[in-house]
């Protein structure tokens, strides 16, 4: 239950940022702390209910994880969005795509190495199968001798490799962290940082789109927190597995609200997906 809620709390949170960002035209450097401070005031109302710390948090050995984690999320977060803003929208969604399938080999290689080989199987198949619905002649070099990729292309190919990164170091934060816990502290420590680097100015923000900021960041912390949950208690493969329906989740119902007609291939990749979950929840235990 908790990576079906992760993944459909997801979809709506981009879903909202893609509204604030395109059609409310909000900067990213007031957008950004913005809502991570919301992320922390949110996920510190469930501190006293939900938040626990062992005192293993405070050894060598989880702190330099614990610092490996920020300094990794501080990386991809800047390149993400450096990416969003200035990457073609079909080629930054056909980056963020790999996102998926390299968690799920990390995870395996580092630390699944003995989960069961039906959830590894449907998970990659599932992964590949979001990337095939995305690939198109776009995509594609015309008449020229290899694949050109942009500054922010690589930032976000770095974007990528790092969130694969730092939810392989989650996994292990959650040892010593609850869900709320590791969130809490991560938020906190990353709005300071974006807070004091962009230096926003509150004013600048509109009562809209302080009611659209909050509603991402309400979403963005059901996501992140029961994704934690599901890692502890599914792991990261099986959790990754049921994350993909995200994007198909909202590229579905972009294309209603739009009223634009499905394409083949994106029913097609949604029933393998769907497919894939099923058969690794019956057959995975």
């Amino acid at each position: 239950m908790f990576p079906l809620i992760a993944a459909i709390s997801q979809a709506a949170g981009i879903i909202v940022d893609k509204i604030i960002l395109t059609r409310r035209r909000m900067e990213l450097h007031v957008y950004i702390p913005v809502l991570f401070l919301f992320l922390f005031i949110l996920t510190a109302i469930l501190m006293p209910l939900l938040g626990t710390i062992s005192l293993k948090f405070f050894t060598p050995y989880y702190l330099g994880i614990f610092l490996m984690m920020i300094v990794t999320a501080l990386i991809w977060n800047v390149y993400y969005y450096k990416g969003a803003q200035d990457e073609k929208v079909y080629e930054f969604e056909l980056i963020i795509m790999f996102q998926p399938l390299l968690t799920i080999l990390l995870a395996a290689i580092f630390l699944e190495k003995n989960t069961n080989i039906h959830i590894l199987i449907a998970s990659v198949l599932a992964a590949l199968a979001l990337i095939m619905a995305h690939i198109n002649k776009k995509h594609l070099p015309a008449g020229k001798a290899g694949f050109e990729i942009s500054a922010a292309g690589k930032g976000l190919v770095l974007a990528v490799v790092f969130i694969s990164i730092e939810i392989i170091l989650q996994k292990i934060m959650l040892d010593v962290l609850s869900p709320v816990s590791l969130y809490f502290l991560r938020t906190g420590i990353l709005f300071i940082f974006f807070w004091l680097f962009y230096r926003p100015r509150m004013h600048q923000v509109s009562d809209t789109n302080t009611a659209f900021i909050l509603a991402t960041a309400a979403a963005g912390v059901v996501q992140m927190v029961t994704k934690f949950y599901g890692f502890q208690q599914f792991g990261v493969i099986y959790t990754s597995l049921v994350l993909i329906l995200s994007p198909i989740l909202v590229y579905t119902i972009s294309t209603i609200a739009l009223h634009e007609r499905l394409k083949i291939r994106t029913i097609i990749s949604a029933l393998v997906i769907l497919g894939c979950i099923v058969y690794a929840t019956l057959f995975g235990k």
